[in-house]
């Protein structure tokens, strides 16, 4: 693969999509083996090193530094040559000093280009995956080519940040197969267990739904909120245990009896404090983890339920899954919390509310969200899977019912009106506001 020349820059040094040891100074400013400092504004302009020994393969690094302003912008820029259709993967490395949030100030841009130097599609943003022992941050991502497209332009970016560093090193743009396809199979049960006068009895009256998932070759089945309380005449307190312990080892061995993932949610007791907590159990017959409910109802914390404080989120065989309750879903940042810590599936026990809140979570954090409620009225929450345009792909219609829906974690999902694929664009467009882990 080649790099293009610019015009009014001089000639690219031409080495393939790799850095390579070689920094001149031409006309507008200094050059890398084709990479140049680019600006939205030159008053906005940081300083731009090369650091000839840097990146993590000693074959070079870019440099960009922020002083003490405000609003500072910087990128370097590359363009390769590309083949129309073809499949391509971008890999970047940084590391970084004095990135508050990395998420929302650094990130790596691809933009496909026709002949003409036009943008034969909306940008692409390559994935920031966990930084190595040394400190460097990968980004990595796989894109096709729109037929038209002739160039790619990459872009390396640090924003308004001050006093921050990053150093970009082993860039690469090589033509790749298409992504593999993650195919997941999610499965959302519509069962109100009722008779029981225990939380064991409750439990045991599970065991037929994830059953009917299990048959549809579910990968994860969601159950509804506090499944094991629900009808039994027993209070939070009363039924509220430590997790683990029996009914989450009673879903554990559910969810290995059936080779599938399960969640729920069970009141839970810690030392004096109750919470409501969703429980995530995996096909080995282990918990994987839990989430407490962070935005307790009215009628939960008038009992004394305490809230939870974090968003966690678990990277399972399937994918990144977080877990959120009810109530949760009618304020937007539970799901946004989770999103931002890398949800790619939402599971939401819930026993009921608008359904348009379902679906502004799922288009909103372009996650696909599984929810599981008691009702199958048309204006109240559904039991099914809402995809990643906010619609249901699935439903349930009658009570006792199990839906599945099949989706693959890695296509993508353009949005019209020329915004693209919107799920990386929000990983650093949405508001710098810190969020908990």
């Amino acid at each position: 693969m080649r790099s293009r020349p610019e015009r009014g820059h001089g000639r690219a040094v031409i080495a393939g999509a790799l850095l390579v040891l070689v920094a001149v100074r031409v006309e507008g400013g200094l050059e890398f083996n084709g990479w140049r400092p680019s600006t939205p504004r030159e008053e906005l302009r940081p300083e731009f090193e090369v650091n000839r020994t840097g990146g993590p393969d000693g074959q070079g690094g870019l440099r960009i530094k922020h002083d003490q302003r405000e609003g500072l912008d910087g990128a370097w820029k590359k363009t390769f040559e590309v083949e129309g259709g073809s499949h391509y993967r971008i890999t970047a490395h940084a590391r970084m000093d004095r990135v508050a949030n990395p998420r929302y100030h650094t990130y790596v841009e691809l933009v496909f280009r026709n002949a003409d130097g036009r943008g034969a599609q909306p940008p692409s943003y390559a994935r920031e995956l966990p930084a190595d022992a040394r400190g460097w941050t990968p980004f990595t991502d796989i894109f096709q080519a729109p037929p038209t497209a002739t160039h790619a332009t990459v872009e390396l970016h640090l924003r308004w940040e001050p006093h921050s560093e990053i150093e970009w090193g082993a860039v690469s743009l090589v033509k790749s197969g298409p992504r593999p396809p993650r195919i997941v199979r999610l499965a959302a049960a519509n069962y109100r267990p009722r008779g029981g006068q225990t939380a064991m009895d409750n439990l045991r009256q599970l065991e037929p739904h994830v059953a009917k998932a299990a048959e549809q070759r579910a990968n994860l089945v969601v159950l509804g909120e506090i499944v094991n309380a629900a009808h039994t005449g027993l209070s939070y307190s009363e039924v509220a245990e430590p997790v683990p312990g029996p009914s989450t080892h009673f879903l554990a061995a559910l969810a290995k009896r059936h080779n599938l993932h399960i969640v729920t949610s069970i009141p839970e007791r810690s030392g004096h404090l109750l919470y409501n907590t969703a429980v995530l159990l995996s096909p080995a017959g282990e918990l994987v983890g839990k989430y407490r409910k962070v935005c307790p109802a009215r009628d939960e914390y008038r009992r004394g339920t305490a809230p939870g404080r974090e968003y966690p989120v678990f990277d399972t065989a399937i994918g990144k899954i977080g877990m959120m309750i009810c109530f949760d879903v009618f304020v937007p940042e539970v799901a946004r919390g989770l999103a931002a810590n890398g949800a790619e599936i939402i599971a939401l026990p819930i026993w009921g509310g608008p359904p348009a809140l379902a679906r502004a979570r799922a288009l909103e954090n372009q996650v696909y969200l599984v929810s599981a409620t008691y009702g199958v009225n048309d204006d109240w929450m559904q039991s099914g899977v809402w995809g990643l345009d906010g619609e249901l792909l699935v439903r349930a219609t009658e009570k006792g019912s199990v839906v599945v829906a099949e989706v693959d974690l890695a296509k993508q999902h353009f949005w019209r009106g020329g915004i693209g694929e919107f799920k990386p664009r929000i990983r650093h467009e949405r508001t710098d506001v810190p969020l908990p882990k």
